[in-house]
Formats: C-alpha cells, structure tokens, sequence
C-alpha cells in the first residue's frame, strides 16, 4: 500500500511537472508564432503597403515623352554631388528631405506610367528607361525605409528579390526593377543606341559602390554626352574602381564582372572599354589581369551609416539579408527547450 502511495505521489509530481513544462513551452511557441506570422506578413506585402501613391496611371500608354525637367528639378534639390561616406566617394541623397517633398517623383512617375514607349525614338527609350528605373530605385527607398541597406527590401517582398518584385508601371505595363534593366535597356536597345557599357555608368542602385546617380535627367538630344561623362566619373574616381596595381593588375568594380560581355561588346574588351574612358590607364596592356573589388551596398543616402556587414559587402547583385525579425526567433532555439 505504500508502495502505491508514492508510486501516486510521484506520479502526480511528473504529471504537474509535465505540465508546467508544457505551459511554458505553449508559451515560446505562441510567441514565436506571431514572430513568424509577422515575418509571412511582411513577405507577402501585407505589413508594407503597396506604392499605390506612385501608380498614378490608368495603365494605359497613351502619353508622350515624359517632362525630363521634373525629374532634374528633383535631383538637384535632393541629390549632393562628390559627397563621401564610409570612405567611398559618391553622390548622396536625402531620402528624409525627399520623403516631404515627393510630388515631383509623383508627377515624374505618373508620365512614365503612362508613357507610349513603342512611339518614341530609340534615344528617347533609352533616356527614358533608364530615368524611370532610377526614379523607381528612389521611390522604393523613400517608401520602404531601409534602415541600412537597399537589399533589405527583398525580406519585404513576395518574391524574395527587390530587382524581380513588379513595384511600378513603365508604358501601362507592371514591371520590375529587372524587367526595365535587363529586359528592356540591355535586351537590345543599348546596343541598337551603341552604348553597351556606357549605359552601366547611368543606372543607379542606391548603393554606395554603385555608379553615382546624376543631378540631372537624361535627355535624348545630349544622352551620348552624358552617357560618356558619367563613364568618365565612374572610371575616373579611385574609390570606385581602384584602378591600376604595382603588379600591373587592375582593379575594378565588380560590375565589369557582373557585365563583362557588355563591355566587351562596345569596344572589344574590358581592358580596351576602360582605357577609353580613363587616361591614366592609356598604357594599359590588351590582355592585363583584372581583378575586382569589394561591391557596398550600404544605402547611398546622405546620413546614411554606411553600416553593412562585411559578409554583404558582397559580389551578388541578387543577395537576400535575412530578416531583422527572425534574430529573436534564433536566439530563442539556440536557448533550448525544442
């Protein structure tokens, strides 16, 4: 008999144990549950709302050209040239001035939407092409607010990818940021204008490694002038593209790696693109070693903290940064208790 009593006792003991343990397990898993529905919320769009205040198109391309002027008149008043952080030097913007001053991009962006492309010449597609996925790039930024990094927008996405997500609408079409780029400036206009890898020097991702995005629109009638200065710049600023070694090696952006045959494309090789476009490199052998640099992708913006791990300071124009949300997920395995 009193076997059985502690026999009861302990099983007693067990079963409250049990269940406290459960209770407090319950617990973990509800909250992160609700970390996860939060990080499903975010990817699938629902946390962020749609850049429903740049569509301002019916989708019907029934425009002409769009007013470049509104896009200039933007840039000087947001962009600041030859600025410098984190050791690069670059073009800033102030996102923060630009989020309260936005109708201009909304007026920008609704010509754009709504231009009727296939109508204009092959100089006036690709300025304006190229102006709108510019134009996008801020809008993205100004809407998201990124607190580091422009590819931290690709966790808040449906499809994983800020270049592959159809944000806006060029020519009544929906498109996204690769779909203007590879789709619709390097698929064959670039070429039919003859500017292959200039193009590359003009586009603008918002990034402190990327080419500096200009203080003025493109325009048709002077877009091979400034396709040509902006490559000048790029090429010309050591921060960028370090240029050449002691051991006679050069050293570029990690974009001729990405594009190499684009280049190639334009004037026969890298090495024979960059020497055009660069006098100090006007000795540069035919066949030299290139190498490329590290690509930072930390924010371009003008109080940026140019603050981007080391491990996405990276080469992968498609890199994904994981989700600032899933840490306390992590922290919370790595505790115990599953």
């Amino acid at each position: 008999l009193a076997s059985r009593d502690r026999s009861a006792t302990r099983g007693r003991r067990l079963s409250a144990m049990f269940r406290r343990r459960f209770a407090q397990d319950r617990r973990r898993v509800t909250l992160i549950c609700a970390m996860l529905a939060m990080v499903v919320r975010r990817s699938s769009g629902m946390w962020w709302m749609s850049l429903e205040w740049a569509s301002l198109c019916d989708g019907e391309a029934v425009g002409a050209e769009p007013d470049h002027s509104i896009f200039s008149r933007l840039l000087r008043r947001h962009v600041r040239a030859d600025a410098e952080l984190a050791g690069i030097r670059t073009a800033l913007v102030d996102y923060d001035s630009l989020r309260s001053d936005i109708g201009d991009l909304q007026s920008y962006l609704a010509q754009v939407c709504a231009v009727d492309i296939i109508k204009l010449s092959v100089a006036q597609k690709l300025a304006t092409l190229i102006n709108a996925y510019n134009a996008w790039m801020l809008a993205i930024v100004v809407h998201y607010k990124p607190q580091h990094s422009v590819l931290e927008v690709s966790s808040r996405v449906t499809e994983g990818s800020i270049w592959m997500h159809k944000f806006g609408t060029v020519g009544g079409a929906k498109v996204s940021l690769d779909d203007i780029d590879q789709g619709m400036i390097r698929s064959g206009l670039a070429a039919e204008f003859g500017a292959h890898g200039r193009v590359h020097a003009a586009i603008h991702t918002a990034s402190l490694s990327c080419p500096d995005l200009l203080i003025e629109a493109l325009e048709a009638p002077i877009l091979s002038d400034q396709l040509t200065n902006a490559t000048r710049r790029w090429l010309q600023n050591p921060t960028k593209n370090t240029g050449l070694h002691i051991d006679g090696t050069l050293r570029l952006s990690q974009i001729f790696r990405w594009h190499t045959s684009d280049f190639a494309q334009e004037s026969g090789s890298v090495q024979a693109f960059v020497k055009s476009f660069n006098p100090l490199w006007g000795d540069l052998p035919d066949k030299a070693a290139i190498s490329f640099q590290p690509y930072d992708w930390s924010l371009n913006e003008i109080n940026g903290t140019g603050l981007v791990a080391e491990a996405r300071r990276c080469c992968d124009a498609h890199y994904v940064l994981l989700p600032t949300t899933l840490v306390p997920f992590i922290f919370l395995l790595s505790a115990g208790g599953f």
